[in-house]
């Protein structure tokens, strides 16, 4: 294998690029806006919010069923060719979904539309850019998976105002058909899933560990239990999934119920799309620079602060100060998950392993918005789920700081335990 040429544009950006448009449509516009649609999907099939919600979990045990299977598909054959069918399936899903009358059959849509979804983005886009990068891993995770922002924060408005005009049957109708033409053709034309596929080698600085990416190299599925860095992992991605999940689906709906328009209320989601930019972009380098396990921490810390926030948001002023705070800090998981999980635990079986992770992730993901929804119906306020919310986070954050992991030596797998080897 060879470098690339110093002429040439390193076809690693190009992955990159890639990633980001498979993460803005399918991610951003179709997980990220479901705010914007649950209200009115509520209101005009007249179900109970916690009804509705149970839709996000099917939509889980989708992503639970699907990602380990998804994993170990994706270190078999490669990412393309599951990302393709990954696409497929959610934008049928969504064209499907326009059509329902009955909540059960939202409920097998969202099932699909969840296993479809750890297809073609979280975990073959991690596992892609960890091939193609060693060096700057978090900087090129980072501009990756600002798609899921940008997408959310355009595809909100874009939302809104087809639900306002046409209804959300049409919008249902023109994701799925954005998926179908755009995201699949994408796929199956720009994305590689390792750099020898097309001759070249992973992006390194001239100083870095050269055993660093080596695919070989790797703790198998069943070791991985035996580790304390993916109990943590595994632990943080749950209380992390439980309380953005419990947040952030019922964060526009609560605005409405203080009072706030339902513009209002979306722009305000719309900014915390956008400034999750800023949250990708920083925490990227920031874990590149001091270690993961440190900016996964101080990402806790902030969303433990921007809920008290929102459970006291009695003027815009402090809506929007959430909505900054917030969508800056939940830009860290995405970027650093799948580095928690290359760095520590190798990427021989990278995609089984991170695909038994987001088991985690997911659970928590459906957990706190059927929890909140059901809170809500009994007890008609979100306010006591928000504090419990903060006390997850803080405790979150703390769990990050105690990680240690297992290394790769010269040769074999050893695991280092001391606190020097923990960052």
């Amino acid at each position: 294998m060879k470098a690339a040429p110093a002429s040439k544009i390193y076809y690693g950006y190009y992955i990159v690029g890639a990633c980001f448009i498979v993460l803005f449509l399918l991610w951003g516009m179709v997980l990220n806006t479901f705010p914007i649609f649950f209200k009115p999907i509520a209101e005009s099939m007249k179900w109970s919010r916690g009804d509705l919600a149970l839709a996000l979990l099917m939509g889980a045990i989708g992503t639970t069923l699907s990602a380990p299977v998804a994993g170990k598909m994706i270190d078999r054959f490669g990412a393309r060719p599951i990302m393709a069918f990954g696409a497929a399936v959610i934008g049928v899903g969504l064209l499907a979904g326009s059509r329902i009358q009955h909540l059960w059959q939202l409920y097998i849509i969202f099932a699909l539309i969840g296993g479809g979804l750890m297809c073609a983005t979280i975990i073959p886009c991690s596992f892609i850019i960890s091939n193609w990068f060693v060096s700057r891993r978090g900087t090129a995770m980072g501009f990756a998976f600002v798609g899921t922002s940008v997408g959310g924060m355009l595809m909100s408005w874009v939302a809104n105002w087809i639900i306002l005009n046409y209804g959300w049957r049409t919008a249902f109708v023109w994701s799925g058909a954005t998926i179908l033409l755009i995201v699949i053709p994408v796929v199956l034309f720009l994305i590689r899933t390792r750099p020898s596929e097309v001759g070249l080698e992973p992006y390194r600085d001239p100083s870095a560990d050269p055993t660093g990416n080596d695919e070989n190299w790797g703790v198998g599925v069943k070791e991985a239990f035996s580790l304390k860095i993916f109990w943590q992992i595994a632990a943080i991605m749950l209380l992390i999934g439980l309380v953005t999940g419990g947040l952030g689906n019922h964060s526009v709906a609560y605005l409405t119920d203080q009072g706030y328009s339902p513009s209002s209320a979306a722009l305000s989601w719309s900014i915390v799309m956008g400034v999750m930019i800023l949250g990708k972009l920083a925490f990227g380098p920031i874990a590149d620079r001091w270690g993961a396990k440190y900016a996964m921490a101080i990402a806790c810390f902030l969303l433990s602060i921007s809920i008290v926030l929102l459970a006291f948001a009695q003027f815009y002023a402090v809506v929007i100060a959430f909505a900054v705070l917030y969508g800056f800090a939940c830009g860290a998981p995405l970027v650093i998950n799948p580095m928690l999980t290359a760095e520590g635990l190798g990427m021989k079986n990278f995609g089984a392993i991170f695909g038994v992770l987001n088991i985690m992730a997911n659970l928590g993901g459906a957990a706190g918005p059927v929890g909140a929804g059901y809170f809500f119906d009994v007890f008609e306020t979100y306010r006591p789920v928000f504090y419990f919310f903060t006390l997850l986070m803080v405790g979150a954050a703390f769990l990050a700081l105690s990680i240690t992991r297992a290394r790769q030596p010269l040769s074999g797998i050893e695991r280092i335990q001391p606190a020097k080897a923990a960052e």
